[in-house]
């Protein structure tokens, strides 16, 4: 796996209608996406040359900037995904992610009235990476819980996705603190919400469970409910109290960066017998085997890097 550095040489990104080298790409500090964290984004992975679910990362996109009113962008939907596949393109990658952003703008009044801003689009493919890192997204990882609250949807919808993770900041520092990578946040009622780039789910007595409240509805989770169902699993969305997370006979992750990864170790104590569990292990091998299908998958189209 390639470290940030390596990644940011590697990519080709896209702002102010220009493909430029992404160690290249600059934000004004004048933006607001930069001062206030007034941005949205969305990311989709590219496997063997092919986009995962390209069309509901767009679907989603849609919809994020719609609820955070970027009413001037300047793309559509089929311009997003033009630049998407040209990003690709142009960095000749078949393994990446793919990110691509929605800022506010600068505002053009001292008081920052945001009806005055130009709002930015921007996009990104680098080397393809994991939330999980090394042989942590095969043989599980440790998590704490954190004493962190989770941002209320209330205040900040996580169905946007977005930068706005200083609760996440947080709850990581905590998890250093205590030996681990990686932390898992809980409500104001002590149920399980989501890390940092990732959903998370719970097996107890045959029954898979994943938070309904207070995450990102993430592609990759729409992706293992699909997936129980072909299995005849019982997967619900519903309130996980962080006792039941503890006394789990399985615990895994799910993003696009990475797939489904398992958790071997909550707070220190094995889940199951510490390692991967047999659910966890079907669901990732039907999951990896999805990007085969041309339904799922769509081929990047590698000509458009070629000159006009």
């Amino acid at each position: 796996m390639r470290d940030s550095a390596s990644n940011c040489k590697a990519g080709v990104g896209f702002m102010d209608g220009a493909y430029l080298p992404f160690s290249e790409m600059r934000l004004p500090v004048t933006d607001l996406g930069f001062q206030l964290g007034d941005l949205c984004f969305d990311t989709v992975h590219v496997h063997k040359g092919r986009f995962f679910r390209l069309s509901d990362h767009l679907a989603r996109w849609e919809r994020s900037i719609g609820e955070r009113r970027y009413c001037s962008l300047g793309y559509d939907c089929e311009q997003v995904e033009a630049v998407l596949h040209g990003c690709v393109a142009r960095a000749n990658l078949t393994e990446a992610m793919v990110t691509f952003v929605a800022t506010r703008g600068s505002p053009t009044t001292a008081h920052r009235d945001l009806r005055t801003c130009q709002n930015r689009f921007l996009a990104w493919a680098a080397p393809y990476y994991s939330v999980f890192s090394g042989s942590e997204a095969d043989e599980g990882s440790d998590i704490i819980v954190a004493k962190t609250m989770r941002i209320p949807p209330e205040a900040v919808d996580p169905r946007v996705k977005n930068f706005a993770r200083l609760d996440f900041v947080r709850a990581l520092f905590e998890a250093y603190d205590q030996g681990a990578n990686y932390a898992v946040l809980l409500d104001g009622e002590d149920n399980v919400t989501e890390g940092r780039g990732w959903n998370i789910f719970v097996l107890r007595g045959g029954v898979l469970m994943s938070p309904d409240r207070g995450v990102l509805e993430g592609i990759t989770r729409e992706t293992v409910l699909e997936l129980a169902l072909k299995l005849n699993i019982d997967c619900r969305l519903t309130k996980v109290p962080v006792a039941l997370l503890r006394s789990a006979d399985e615990v895994f992750v799910s993003s696009t960066a990475g797939g489904l990864m398992p958790v071997r170790r909550v707070d220190g104590v094995p889940i199951g017998d510490g390692a991967p569990g047999p659910v966890t292990t079907r669901m990732k091998e039907m999951y990896w085997k999805l990007h085969e299908d041309p339904r799922y998958s769509t081929p990047v189209r590698y000509a458009s890097a070629s000159p006009a």
